[in-house]
């Protein structure tokens, strides 16, 4: 297969993923809207919800919905076939792209939306594809896996959520909307190979909040070392047998006390209890 032919067959597949969500008795009545939503991860990865909002025009319709919604085998039957496609598209992007990927935690939801003027089937399927964006330390990057491109028709959005705590850095093409941290592009519109592709980084502040904890952190392990330090030198010092007036002297004992005994008298030192110690001052003789 030409590089050519390999990138048409992924722009096909993933045109699919919105005809995958209508139920063949309402294909002939088109979605009246239909939304593609990219939760983009902090770790690279997206959670992908395609939305689909069908009017129910009659009764009929209304009954129709109401038990595709009870039958768990058509459901299961709808969800295999949007997994095994997915899973075609996958492969041929890992192929190409050489990283690790992954599909995963596939689910379809069904309910009603009633509103002042219509009645819409809401369907819904969505996924998590690992390894979505790449990640480089604070930069995430998405937009390769769409090798061949991607078409959006007429009446759908395709939304992409950035993560908190991350700030746009470039987007190609430019999106028809942006509110806040939701990029919203509307159809019909054909994107070129490798787009929409959107580059986001950490803010500065939580950059500077990282940096600030790692000095912090470093300072109070510096302090904790620095009272450990000296906790050890006021043991030791503790621990530090006091020179005794035996020692320094090289008298006995009893010959010191008699000495001491005779210069209290003489009024020439002062002794007083401390505990199980003589404290020894000079007297006023001294």
């Amino acid at each position: 297969m030409t590089k050519m032919n390999r990138r048409t067959k992924i722009k096909i597949i993933y045109t699919g993923i919105v005809g995958l969500l209508l139920i063949p008795y309402l294909t002939a009545q088109p979605a009246e809207t239909t939304t593609i939503i990219i939760q983009l991860d902090t770790t690279g990865s997206a959670l992908w919800i395609v939305e689909s909002r069908l009017v129910l025009a009659t009764e009929e319709d209304e009954k129709f919905f109401e038990e595709f919604q009870k039958d768990e085998t058509l459901k299961h039957d709808k969800l295999s076939e949007f997994k095994e496609k997915m899973n075609l598209l996958l492969e041929q992007i890992k192929y190409s792209r050489q990283r690790s990927m992954a599909m995963t935690d596939f689910d379809i939801y069904l309910g009603k939306e009633i509103t002042v003027t219509k009645t819409y089937g809401v369907i819904k399927l969505q996924f998590v594809w690992e390894g979505f964006a790449l990640l480089e330390e604070d930069t995430l990057s998405m937009g390769d896996v769409f090798e061949g491109g991607y078409y959006l028709s007429r009446n759908e959005l395709l939304m992409v959520e950035l993560p908190e705590g991350y700030q746009l850095v470039q987007v190609n093409p430019p999106p028809d909307q942006q509110k806040q941290t939701t990029l919203i592009w509307e159809g019909p519109m054909d994107f070129a190979s490798g787009e929409p592709a959107v580059t986001i980084e950490k803010e500065v502040i939580q950059q500077l909040e990282k940096e600030w904890s790692i000095l912090f952190l470093g300072l109070v392990l510096i302090s904790v070392l620095i009272i450990i330090i000296k906790l050890q030198k006021m043991k030791i010092q503790k621990e530090k047998p006091k020179k005794q007036y035996v020692d320094l002297t090289g008298f006995s004992k009893a010959k010191v006390s008699i000495l001491l005994n005779e210069m209290k008298e003489e009024g020439i030192i002062r002794k007083m209890f401390r505990g199980r110690e003589n404290l020894i001052t000079l007297g006023e003789k001294s």
